[in-house]
């Protein structure tokens, strides 16, 4: 249960960011020609054009626990 409360807090710590504007959140329906470059430790890894302008690096997550959420709050 414990990890479960740590989740919690870091996801809590992300959304916030996001609404504070520290980060910048992308919207998946403005992605297309998406791609699948490679699998990972965390997930998978694909590549993605947004709104036909340029291209992104998009992450899909095989878990959402207490490391994976560090590892993205660190990158």
């Amino acid at each position: 249960m414990q990890n479960a409360k740590n989740t919690n807090e870091w996801v809590n710590w992300i959304e916030e960011s996001i609404s504070k504007e520290y980060y910048r959140l992308y919207e998946q329906k403005h992605f297309s020609k998406i791609q699948k470059v490679g699998t990972g430790g965390f997930g998978k890894v694909y590549r993605a054009s947004w709104k036909n302008s340029q291209y992104f690096a998009l992450k899909s997550f095989f878990n959402l626990d207490d490391v994976t959420a560090k590892e993205i709050v660190h990158e």
